[in-house]
């Protein structure tokens, strides 16, 4: 399977779009990564006795914005906000840390 990364503009889009919402991020790092599927998910989930469930093979990625402040009292603090987007950019599952 090729791997596909998502078009500039739609992560251009995601920038602003998590800006807008997280206006602290400013100025933060953000990286883009395929989601990739365990190896063997299915057949663990079966073992363990959860329904086995297939899902599409449509593309997802998780994409990261993370940045460092300093607390007043000089101690280094990561702020992250992570989404899970689908091919066309859409927000599928969202996660921060602050």
């Amino acid at each position: 399977m090729t791997e596909q990364n998502l078009p500039p503009e739609v992560v251009e889009q995601l920038r602003e779009e998590l800006l807008q919402e997280y206006p602290e991020m400013a100025g933060a790092e953000m990286k883009v990564a395929p989601r990739h599927r365990p190896a063997g998910q299915l057949e663990i989930a079966a073992k363990a006795g959860f329904p086995v469930v297939e899902l599409p093979e449509e593309p997802f990625y998780t994409v990261t914005l993370r940045k460092e402040v300093l607390a007043e009292d000089g101690v280094s603090i990561p702020l992250l906000v992570r989404v899970t987007v689908d091919a066309e950019g859409n927000i599928v599952k969202r996660r921060e840390r602050h």
